[in-house]
């Protein structure tokens, strides 16, 4: 008699469904950590952007020296300071920075740049010109610093307290605010203060 048989159809069907429990539980694990990867870069991405932005300006304002310019060749007056809109709606603030590097002194300049921060368009641009007095006609060079931004303003540090616009006049001590205090909101909802400080602060 031949002992040997194969698996009954309710044996296959109960190996099958234990199967593709098996499969499911497997396949939702993987598309969560696949997720979860994804949510990761992106978060780190963003974690990036706003590192690379905040030291940007944290060093554009440590550099700041009080050098009288004009924030728009042949627009604005002289000032070593300038900023919430004085002149200009869109501006944030405006002023010149040292520490250009010029690498084998090709160009006949001094480190000095001017840099200026507007809000327009739903973005906060940073304007750069490679001179502290550039030609009229001289187009800065820019850098989208924020894209989707609903709103966004600043706020000078003054006797403490915080005014609206700051304009720092001929004779000025301090000539900058000793902190800058930034306001942003994203899109997104996120709602961001960056507070940064100047060097007039040992000036006084």
């Amino acid at each position: 008699m031949n002992s040997e048989r194969g698996f009954s159809l309710i044996e296959v069907l109960v190996a099958l469904f234990v199967l593709s429990i098996v499969s499911a539980a497997g396949t939702t694990v993987i598309l969560r950590s696949v997720s979860s990867k994804e949510a990761m870069d992106v978060a780190i991405g963003e974690a990036s952007q706003f590192t690379a932005a905040h030291s940007r300006m944290r060093d554009d304002f440590a550099q700041w020296v009080p050098r009288e310019a004009e924030s728009r060749p042949g627009l604005d007056p002289q000032s070593s300071f300038v900023g919430g809109g004085v002149g200009d709606s869109t501006l944030l603030f405006s002023f010149v920075r040292d520490g250009w590097t010029n690498p084998g002194l090709k160009d006949k300049r001094s480190g000095l740049i001017a840099v200026r921060y507007i809000y327009d368009g739903g973005a906060i641009i940073r304007q750069v010109q490679t001179r502290a007095d550039p030609a009229y006609n001289q187009e800065p060079i820019e850098q989208i610093i924020f894209s989707d931004v609903v709103e966004a303003y600043a706020e000078f540090s003054q006797d403490e307290q915080w005014v609206p616009q700051w304009r720092a006049v001929e004779g000025d001590r301090a000539g900058a605010p000793v902190a800058v205090r930034l306001t942003f909101e994203l899109q997104s909802g996120e709602r961001f203060v960056w507070m940064f400080l100047t060097p007039a602060g040992a000036m006084l």
